[in-house]
């Protein structure tokens, strides 16, 4: 994407643009305007962008009035031209159009979904809009975190995936083309026991929702009904719920293994060691490493009670 921008007054204070990309595969900016900016350019054939408003600050895009809490989809190919007011604040996803295709497909349906040939936005509730800030600041972050300022991945990274597919199903919903959620008790129990069983098997990897979806065949809003109703709780919930299962299971032969408690929690699919450590505490009312040197504990030998018990009877 090659876009032209030309500042049309002063700001008060710097405008702040992060972002975070893969060479032309993929991008994430998020971005906060103090000044009056016009921008123009052409998006590549082959990606879309998803522009999730916080602030709209009565600026516009490709002839549509922004709004707060607006999501605006623009489809490859399209001519961008946008007007940017001070305070205007946005995430910007760009990503492969066959991608977000399949993302609204697993959000309204399994079945095939044409990505919009012209320029769509909704308008989000504001919690779902609230929810979805919070996440992308958290993605953002995480992606930095993992690895650095310089990213050369090829697809998206799975957080980057999850906060595209509660977009996606917030998108559904917002333009009331999410499928109607299935009650019935043997079909939601066979898909939250389907995922568990996928969920167990692949417990060491990167699980995105959309990669759930997608194995079990069902949208986002209905494997997350599914779990709630199965398990009493979301499926990230529950994954990370096993997870910290499956670690205090090793953790308790850990060190007959030669294994620590670092190398425990990598091999169960956990990286952040500090969140890992609260919440173990808090399901199991111990730290891990409190797990683990209990664990390793052997029953200590009788010791003799004074130091005479320790020679030779006399002989007689």
């Amino acid at each position: 994407m090659l876009v032209k921008i030309d500042q049309l007054s002063a700001g008060g204070a710097p405008s702040r643009i992060r972002q975070i990309q893969s060479h032309g595969k993929w991008a994430l900016d998020l971005a906060n305007f103090n000044c009056t900016v016009h921008a123009n350019g052409g998006l590549d054939s082959d990606s879309v962008v998803v522009l999730a408003v916080e602030r709209a600050c009565a600026s516009t895009i490709c002839r549509i009035p922004l709004e707060d809490g607006m999501v605006v989809t623009i489809p490859a190919g399209t001519m961008i031209a946008a007007t940017i007011q001070p305070g205007l604040s946005y995430a910007a996803s760009v990503i492969p159009t066959a991608l977000w295709a399949e993302i609204q497909a697993l959000a309204v349906g399994m079945f095939a979904e044409q990505v919009a040939d012209h320029p769509k936005a909704v308008r989000l509730s504001i919690n779902q809009a609230r929810i979805l800030r919070y996440q992308v600041e958290a993605t953002a972050n995480n992606l930095v975190a993992a690895t650095g300022d310089s990213i050369q991945l090829e697809q998206p990274p799975d957080a980057f995936l999850e906060y595209l597919g509660a977009l996606g199903g917030a998108w559904a919903i917002a333009d009331g083309r999410a499928l109607t959620i299935d009650h019935s008790p043997r079909r939601y129990l066979r898909q939250a026991w389907a995922a568990e069983d996928f969920i167990r098997v692949h417990i060491r990897e990167d699980l995105p929702i959309v990669r759930l979806c997608r194995e079990v065949g069902v949208s986002r809003r209905q494997l997350e009904y599914a779990f709630r109703a199965t398990f009493a709780a979301s499926p990230l919930e529950f994954i990370r719920t096993l997870r910290l299962n499956e670690a205090r299971r090793q953790l308790t032969t850990a060190r007959a293994n030669g294994l620590n408690v670092t190398k425990v929690a990598m091999d169960v699919g956990i990286t952040h060691l500090g969140r890992f450590a609260t919440s173990y505490r808090q399901l199991f009312g111990e730290s891990p490493k409190e797990t683990f040197l209990r664990a390793g504990i052997s029953w200590p030998r009788q010791r003799p009670t004074d130091a005479t018990d320790c020679r030779p009877a006399p002989i007689e």
